[in-house]
């Protein structure tokens, strides 16, 4: 990135980047597409789900499974970077007041570990017994759907079992029976589509438990099939059952294949060692190229509605001040979520109430602010009120934040604070602003209403100054000298074309 006298050579390499696909996609509502895949099931059954069973049945060809991308291969820095002025900081410094940092001090949710399930021998089917409602755990919340009697078997060996299976549920009715109540409980919990998928992996296991991994996925590939999407049932070298789901956004650090209609990514049982996927070839079944296979998975999050656990927070640093409580109950949900796109965490959102909540705090103390003063002091507040650190070193995985996340967690890193730093520079301020990131390191920029001396650049005809939540003591236009040569890509912009959120 060059300085404001030279930021041709930025604004080519800016305008060469492609729109986020979260930005510019023809996305449905989430209750527009779920309504629109479970209500369409009787016209998408005359199509490919008649004859799937001899899909089945048919050939199987091999494929390779590739590693999973990564956004970015470059270290983050493991101590915050900090501002360290030679001679007294020049534009805008915000006032100098006292810090009181009280950020939540919940710890991270770790996850339990995966139970080994018992292999049985025995008996052709596992059955389980008619009752008024089948009651399972989906991330520590109790649900419920009908007590519908049908059978699996205990283990699948060959892939004309998987054939057998699919020709049995198909005879058992329990799409039919099932899929009405899943379509109320995904609407009225707000689960996307791969919070659905999670769904009905949660019921599988709950409803089989004493049935072999390749039973289960087996009846897996059934219900979401039969949902409208896109799955397939495949299996590795050695047996183990997967499933390969496409979607709409990439999928960072997760194994995939590409196949005629596309990248598929593989997800495995709890306790695969995903590592074996490098050194085994999978197999699936092949699908005609004209049929309509369904839908594509997406990862943005809408409002989901479960109960509320509290966890009150207090953020503070000189005059402003954020506090509230989030919900404990999301944070099992988020924690091993997909890694997705910078933008898909930008424009999700888990709680839409408590960020309306935030955002009218936040324009209560800066919003009547003249000029660009309460950008330099939404920037203040974000250099001081969190404490930072890398999320392997934290976490011990890549973990992209969402807001709630943010809130909850008492250290987080800088996509984290970005994404939390544009969207109160947008929503509270009114102030345009990009997501954009260099090697290693997630930033952002916005555009103020007076020129400031320092680094910018020019993008769609507008001006849009660095600003960097996690470059600690830093005003707007400052660049960390390590990316003086560099220039950033953009991730997100916040702007009148992507609605206030």
């Amino acid at each position: 990135m060059k300085n404001r006298g030279k930021v041709l050579a930025m604004l080519m390499a800016i305008l060469t980047i492609t729109a986020p696909s979260a930005q510019s996609r023809d996305r449905k509502s989430f209750e527009e597409f779920r309504n629109g895949i479970l209500n369409s099931y009787s016209d998408f059954r005359k199509t490919i789900l008649d004859n799937y069973a001899d899909f089945l049945n048919g050939e199987w060809h091999e494929y390779e499974s590739l590693n999973g991308e990564r956004r970015d291969r470059t270290p983050k820095p493991s101590q915050v970077p900090t501002f360290k002025p030679e001679t007294p900081a020049k534009p805008n410094p915000a006032p100098p007041l006292p810090a009181k940092s009280k950020p939540a001090t919940a710890v991270p949710v770790k996850p339990e570990p995966a139970k080994s399930e018992p292999i049985v021998h025995s008996q052709p089917k596992h059955r389980t017994p008619q009752s008024a409602q089948e009651d399972f755990d989906f991330f520590g919340l109790p649900v419920s759907l009908p007590g519908i009697e049908y059978n699996i078997a205990y283990r699948l060996s060959s892939t004309t079992d998987y054939a057998s299976q699919w020709k049995d549920l198909d005879r058992s009715g329990v799409a039919k029976a099932l899929l009405p109540a899943i379509k109320e409980k995904a609407n009225e919990m707000g689960l996307n589509d791969y919070l659905v998928y999670e769904f009905i992996k949660a019921y599988v296991t709950s409803k089989f438990p004493q049935a072999d991994v390749s039973s289960r996925f087996s009846a897996m590939h059934y219900l979401l099939a039969n949902l409208g999407y896109d799955a397939r049932i495949a299996v590795s070298g050695t047996g183990t059952p997967l499933l390969l789901l496409p979607f709409k956004q990439t999928i960072y650090a997760r194994n995939y294949m590409m196949m005629a209609d596309g990248k598929y990514y593989v997800f495995a049982p709890d306790d695969y060692d995903y590592s074996l996927l490098g050194r085994e070839r999978l197999r699936t079944c092949t699908l005609p190229k004209d049929a309509d296979k369904g839908e594509k998975f997406d990862l943005v999050l809408g409002q989901l509605n479960i109960p509320v656990k509290p966890k009150s927070f207090e953020l503070e640093y000189g005059p402003l001040k954020l506090t509230g409580e989030v919900n404990e109950n999301l944070m099992p949900i988020l924690y091993h979520y997909p890694q997705m796109p910078i933008a898909d965490y930008a424009i999700s959102q888990p709680d839409p109430e408590l960020r309306r909540k935030l955002v009218e705090q936040m324009k209560a103390q800066i919003g009547n602010m003249e000029g660009d003063e309460a950008v330099e002091q939404l920037l203040s507040f974000m250099h001081h009120v969190f404490e930072y650190a890398t999320d392997e070193e934290f976490h011990g995985f890549e973990k992209p934040y969402f807001i709630e996340e943010t809130l909850y967690y008492p250290k987080n890193d800088c996509e984290d604070r970005a994404i939390f730093y544009t969207y109160f520079l947008w929503n509270a301020l009114g102030k345009e602003a990009q997501l954009i990131t260099f090697p290693g390191h997630e930033a952002a920029t916005v555009r103020l209403d007076n020129p400031v001396e320092g680094t910018s650049y020019d993008f769609s005809g507008k001006t849009f100054y660095i600003s960097d939540p996690t470059y600690i003591g830093s005003h707007t236009g400052m660049l960390m000298p390590i990316y003086k040569n560099n220039e950033p890509k953009v991730d997100y912009t916040f702007t009148h074309k992507s609605s206030r959120r």
